[in-house]
């Protein structure tokens, strides 16, 4: 074989595999891949339809919001330890976040726990759009639930409790206070300052990407430009043309990265949300709290979040670092990209409960079971 005709098989995969099978051998190889992706694909539908049939649709409203919950009572007809209200982090997510919620849920209901969680405003179920919200509105939303629970299930508040993911930092610390309608609550890679977040995520973008130190410096300062920026409360055409103007050149005048300006609804949930801060909140928490992140967290800076709790110690708090583990629990040496697509999703409902950090489970479930054998404790000690 001639040289030229080797490089272009090697630069052409689909003419050197060809060449070596055939046409027709290729032909039913690629089918045969085709035809294994959508039973792969099949089989998780089904097991997700499965697990459906085992929720109970529970509709409740908030404002003029109509929201599908789905609760699920713990498995082998057990006794319910406590009913955990699960709330999302950001995105437009269902209310098993795509089965990535079922992960977790699965070893909690062995456990006897009930689950209660819902599909987000304009997802699923839900009537509205989830970013049209404000935290306050995401806070109303979870205390409509909870009132809902009580209504139909009789649950007291020494037995439910939150599990909240990353945004939900600015929603459940809220809704601790000494009036909580609450026992205790998880939070899963939670922010105190939505501002801070912003600079570290901003600056992790770029570390990625591979800018320079200088690169990552102009984009901070561009980012705190953006924030000053919003305090005049400006319209969408205003941050259209500032977003032209500062995205070439920003305020260093070096050259920034170039990205797409932030939708008309995804720019006003920011301009709505972007002073979200718990620092208040957690004055005021009244309800034993776990806060856990993970040691490869790239959305949150978790180890600067672990520092600022051990130096202000509350004793309703528990605090941990999970080793190997994401913003979202899961393995970081399996899931370390920070973007979420098809292959990631793929991967991890082939691998369910071990996609998740092997320090996770233990960690959440040895602290759930101390909280609710300390109240069940309690109710058998009652006169």
């Amino acid at each position: 074989m001639t040289s030229w005709v080797k490089v272009r098989l090697l630069s052409r995969p689909w003419l050197g595999l060809r060449s070596c099978l055939g046409l027709k051998a290729c032909f039913v190889l690629w089918t045969c891949l085709g035809l294994w992706a959508c039973f792969i694909l099949w089989i998780t539908v089904l097991l997700a339809v499965s697990d459906q049939a085992h929720a109970e649709e529970v509709r409740f409203s908030y404002g003029d919001h109509q929201l599908l919950g789905h609760y699920l009572a713990p498995t082998d007809a057990q006794p319910v330890r406590a009913v955990l209200v699960f709330v999302h982090g950001d995105g437009a997510m269902n209310y098993d976040a795509s089965g990535f919620f079922e992960l977790i849920w699965t070893p909690l209901r062995a456990q006897g726990y009930a689950i209660f969680s819902w599909d987000k405003p304009g997802v699923g179920g839900s009537s509205g759009n989830w970013l049209s919200l404000t935290m306050a509105d995401r806070q109303g939303i979870a205390i409509s639930a909870i009132e809902t629970l009580q209504r139909r299930y009789g649950f007291p508040t020494a037995q439910i409790g939150f599990v909240g993911f990353s945004q939900a930092g600015w929603v459940v610390p809220e809704l601790l206070a000494e009036d909580s309608l609450v026992s205790f609550a998880v939070g899963i890679g939670f922010a105190t300052d939505w501002v801070a977040q912003g600079q570290y995520l901003t600056a992790r973008r770029r570390q990625l990407s591979g800018a320079s130190p200088e690169e990552i410096k102009a984009a901070v300062a561009r980012y705190d430009r953006e924030i000053e920026f919003f305090a005049s409360h400006p319209s969408y055409d205003d941050y259209l043309e500032f977003f032209h103007h500062f995205e070439s050149f920003g305020k260093t005048g070096v050259l920034t990265s170039r990205r797409t300006p932030m939708s008309r609804e995804r720019y006003h949930f920011v301009l709505n949300n972007y002073l979200a801060n718990a620092s208040n909140a957690y004055q005021k928490l009244h309800r034993p709290t776990l806060l856990l992140w993970g040691d490869t967290d790239f959305n949150v800076d978790a180890h600067q979040e672990l520092s600022d709790w051990q130096r202000r110690a509350h004793p309703l708090v528990t605090t941990r670092m999970i080793e190997n583990a994401t913003h979202a629990m899961l393995r970081a040496d399996v899931f370390g990209e920070p973007e979420f697509g098809l292959k990631a999703w793929l991967k991890l409902m082939w691998m369910e409960e071990d996609a998740l950090a092997p320090g996770f489970l233990p960690v959440l479930i040895k602290w759930l079971n101390e909280r609710t054998q300390q109240r069940i404790a309690e109710v058998a000690n009652k006169p």
